[in-house]
């Protein structure tokens, strides 16, 4: 049995860019480096408290959704999902990187070609072919301790709720069976998904220039609700704005992603400040804009 957060937080995911945000340039990854609770936290919506299950493996699963990484959680790993089913809220481990159910090959060529899909940008995401189903049909939210983002290709910075309550991102995700022979030993099905993300709010801004798509409250039930038309789903697609984010520099073996332990969401500086002429720009420092 599980319990979790849907009020507080929220976090992100990104593939490589280079981009300007007021004058910065920001270069590197939109965090496709995920964090999670070995235990999701309690769950409560507008003060009522949900219990959540973990659903049952699907007949058939990748054998690599057994294996729980909770740090740097990188695309192509797997992790903990929420999604909604007959009314109740289940946990499901998924493939980080959404493979449509439509893609065709076997198990290794699908994992290459779709390597990149771990977001999903608001603003094409009812278009691209890989997307607009699961956004109408199958949506749903990862819970996480943070995300790391890189204002320049190596200074990596950990992003969280400075309270440490879990943040809630909006996601979408699909089902993929092969229909290769070989794929059956370690397992022929993958469940995955993709961060929906948006433009950044102020803060984080800060760090690049998209942010995934943060929900909280209501509006994260309503997100994992069945039914939902396309002009009630483009009506969440805000930028976050929150005190209570907070985001730090960590050390460069966050970069590593063979590095799963909790040093990489260690601080090694102070918080970046949500108030001042401030911006991290390309040394990782901060200074006047």
């Amino acid at each position: 049995m599980f319990e979790c957060f849907i009020n507080p937080g929220q976090y992100v995911i990104g593939r490589t860019s280079t981009c300007q945000v007021s004058g910065t340039r920001f270069a590197g990854t939109m965090c496709g480096r995920l964090n999670q609770f070995a235990k999701i936290p309690a769950l409560s919506i507008a003060g009522k408290a949900l219990r959540v299950e973990r659903r049952k493996k699907k007949s058939r699963e990748d054998a690599k959704a057994e294996v729980q990484v909770l740090n740097n959680i990188c695309p192509t790993d797997y992790a903990d999902v929420l999604t909604m089913e007959a009314g109740e809220i289940g946990v499901e481990r998924m493939r980080f990187g959404l493979v449509p159910s439509w893609a065709k090959g076997n198990k290794a060529e699908v994992s290459k070609k779709f390597a990149h899909t771990f977001n999903a940008r608001c603003e094409s995401v009812f278009e691209l072919a890989s997307y607009r189903g699961p956004i109408l049909q199958r949506r749903c939210l990862i819970p996480v301790r943070g995300w790391h983002e890189w204002p320049n290709r190596t200074t990596p910075y950990f992003i969280h709720r400075r309270d440490d309550a879990p943040l809630l991102l909006a996601g979408i995700w699909d089902v993929w069976e092969s229909c290769d022979a070989a794929d059956e030993a370690s397992g022929p099905v993958v469940t995955s998904m993709s961060v929906v993300t948006t433009p950044p709010g102020r803060y984080m801004g800060k760090f690049h220039d998209r942010s995934p798509l943060i929900l909280e409250g209501e509006s994260a039930l309503a997100w994992m609700q069945p039914g939902m038309q396309s002009d009630d789903i483009r009506a969440l697609f805000k930028p976050y704005e929150s005190e209570h984010l907070e985001a730090y520099r960590v050390s460069t073996s966050a970069n590593q992603a063979r590095n799963k332990t909790e040093e990489v969401f260690a601080p090694i500086s102070p918080p970046v400040p949500h108030d001042g002429p401030l911006k991290v720009i390309e040394e990782g420092l901060l200074f006047p804009c």
